[in-house]
């Protein structure tokens, strides 16, 4: 079920229809005979919210912020139909995922900008969830750690990179005294890591998932007299209780507070 501000929720799908309930605007699919899934649109700049009661929590299935339709908020320029923010679903899913009330604004600032100059808008479809299945499906699972102390190591022995400080930790699949993830559930998911290198210095290592390589990142700063930072991302199909984690192929430091490993169900 979804409550939006009247003020801020003007322009809406052609395709739904508005009901008026206590006071705020709800939006329905006409699609649906039992109210299950929802969706609704916010133009851009727009504000709105997201809430569900009766001791259900809400569920993200999907948020594009960009442009697919040109009959949706048909304001400025918008023939275009291939606009989508690859973070919009991302974001949406880890403000709203689990949470009784979500706020939403579609903004630039908020997803980016996946097409200059076009007119955009953010439309998100979800549900109100009871089941502990569902729920756990929808939960935010996602770290993001990063290396307490300046490593100093030999290039020739690989060695698996504990990164043991931890900003956040949805879901506990991290552990930041091994530096292994381990997945509580089936999905996919998004690995990055950030490598500070010191001049003269290297640093070379490798994704690896249940001790085999998915990924590679070559942070090698040895002919520079300056700093320098490396990033790589890859996305892993996980079955629950898989295991990822970085280890070295050719490397002798890594810097702290800047380097930084960090993953999240999609």
């Amino acid at each position: 079920m979804l409550y939006l501000n009247v003020a801020a929720f003007v322009i809406l799908f052609s395709s739904f229809r508005l009901v008026e309930t206590s006071g705020v605007i709800r939006t329905n699919p006409i699609t649906h005979s039992f109210i299950q899934d929802e969706s609704f649109a916010l133009c851009d700049g727009q504000k709105g919210f997201i809430r569900c009661t009766k001791g259900t929590q809400i569920q993200i299935l999907s948020a594009n912020y960009g442009r697919t339709d040109e009959h949706v908020c048909p304001t400025g320029k918008i023939k275009t139909r291939t606009c989508h923010s690859k973070w919009s679903g991302i974001k949406t899913k880890w403000n709203c995922n689990g949470y009784t009330t979500c706020h939403l604004h579609a903004a630039v600032q908020h997803f980016g900008d996946p097409c200059p100059n076009y007119s955009k808008y953010l439309e998100v479809t979800y549900r109100c969830v009871k089941d502990p299945n569902a729920i756990s499906h929808g939960r935010i699972i996602a770290f993001n750690a990063y290396v307490t102390k300046t490593l100093h190591l030999k290039k020739d022995t690989p060695v698996n990179v504990v990164y043991d400080g931890v900003y956040i930790n949805h879901g506990n699949g991290y552990n930041k005294h091994t530096g292994v993830f381990k997945a509580p559930s089936d999905g996919l998911y998004l690995f990055s890591w950030s490598s500070f290198v010191a001049p003269g210095k290297t640093f070379v290592g490798e994704l690896l998932l249940n001790g085999q390589r998915k990924g590679r990142g070559n942070c090698n700063n040895e002919g520079s007299t300056v700093y320098t930072n490396c990033s790589n991302t890859f996305p892993l199909v996980l079955r629950a209780g898989d295991k990822v984690y970085i280890r070295t192929t050719y490397a002798n430091y890594l810097h702290a507070t800047w380097s930084s490993f960090s993953g999240l169900k999609v």
